[in-house]
């Protein structure tokens, strides 16, 4: 895919609700891999795996919402052990510079349910516009990451009745986030729904204090629809457990 022309006007709108904001929790080098495997677990990778763009709400309403796209691209089975993603939001018009990066894995969180695990890059911009150009991901290796803490994982919640996953923050108000230097610490307040062709994200920072909103979109979330599947690209379990090394 040939790179986009970008366009360097200033964004008059605010950033999207977690952009450049890094918890200030210490992040910790990857752990030993423990796959989270099965139906469920695939069914989330395959779900995830995709270019989404919010193009139509955005033209509905540019006033409230920027052209995001968010775009969740597979990684080999081994990289982390199990179903990980390289993970850009960017700006439509500015795709080569995203304002967000990072690399997550689906867990299990041990009570039968699922979480995205979080990982930090040390150098992102190394890697910026690999979500569309995968051999910029070739030299990403796991000693170039950070985890970030327990505290900050997403939680996901099979729906069967209506087909959908429900995603929040962990409880406790544990994923704490600084803007800047002498304003107040705040705490992450996640919630996302996924289906097979759509996906919903609002993201806001609150008071620990008084839950009051201090920062993200007070219009609610980001809806998401699909532009590219990626979802042939999520390695096969089976095949890959049979070849994996000891």
């Amino acid at each position: 895919m040939p790179r986009p022309a970008f366009i360097t006007a200033p964004v008059r709108r605010p950033p999207p609700p977690t952009a450049r904001r890094t918890p200030t929790c210490a992040a910790q080098p990857p752990p030993p891999a423990t796959p989270a495997t099965g139906t469920n677990a695939r069914r989330l990778a395959k779900w995830l795996a995709a270019d989404w763009a919010n193009q139509p709400q955005a033209m509905e309403d540019p006033q409230f919402w920027a052209h995001v796209h968010v775009c969740f691209r597979p990684l080999r089975w081994h990289f982390l052990g199990g179903y990980s993603f390289y993970c850009e939001s960017a700006y439509d018009y500015n795709l080569g510079a995203p304002y967000k990066t990072s690399v997550v894995r689906i867990e299990n969180d041990g009570h039968g349910h699922l979480e995205l695990a979080s990982y930090k890059i040390k150098q992102p911009d190394e890697y910026w516009m690999g979500a569309y150009e995968p051999q910029l991901l070739e030299q990403l290796t796991t000693d170039q990451l950070l985890r970030l803490p327990e505290a900050c994982n997403t939680a996901f919640v099979w729906d069967e009745s209506k087909r959908m996953y429900t995603a929040s923050s962990r409880p406790g108000k544990g994923c704490r986030i600084q803007r800047r230097a002498k304003e107040k610490e705040t705490y992450l307040d996640s919630k996302i729904t996924l289906t097979d062709h759509s996906y919903s994200a609002w993201d806001v920072g609150r008071d620990p204090e008084t839950d009051e909103l201090v920062w993200g979109a007070a219009a609610g979330p980001f809806d998401f629809q699909v532009v590219s599947r990626l979802d042939h690209l999520v390695p096969d379990e089976q095949s890959l457990a049979i070849s994996a090394p000891p």
